[in-house]
């Protein structure tokens, strides 16, 4: 999302940060929207709604990789953050994204 990369680590900027973990982000990505748009976009789910099948999935997709390590309700918590502010988005058309990276949150405001 943000393209940070550690460069001044060879080994995990390859494997964590080069091409196929890309790759691995734009497929789970593309994936979890064909979900959503079975789910009406995670609409008035809240955590612990989502399908766990679905959270298996996604730790599947990224086995091997630094965030296979996240337990699944964080998973859950950026899917249904994700996706209330793409809802918003569709909706509204414009908005301010707050991301509160301490507390792992994302949240979305009108535009002020």
């Amino acid at each position: 999302m943000f393209r940070r990369k550690r460069k001044s680590q060879p080994k995990i900027d390859e494997a964590q940060d080069g091409a196929r973990a890309t790759l691995i982000e734009e497929g789970v990505a593309t994936w979890i929207f064909g979900q959503a748009m079975n789910m009406k976009f995670f609409e008035g789910l809240a955590p612990g709604d989502l399908p766990f099948d679905l959270l298996k999935q996604v730790r599947q997709f990224v086995s091997g990789y630094e965030s296979a390590e996240c337990p699944a309700w964080l998973w859950e918590q950026a899917i249904l953050q994700g996706y209330a502010a793409f809802r918003y988005l569709r909706e509204n058309r414009r908005g301010t994204i707050i991301i509160d990276m301490a507390n792992r949150r994302l949240d979305i405001e009108p535009i002020t």
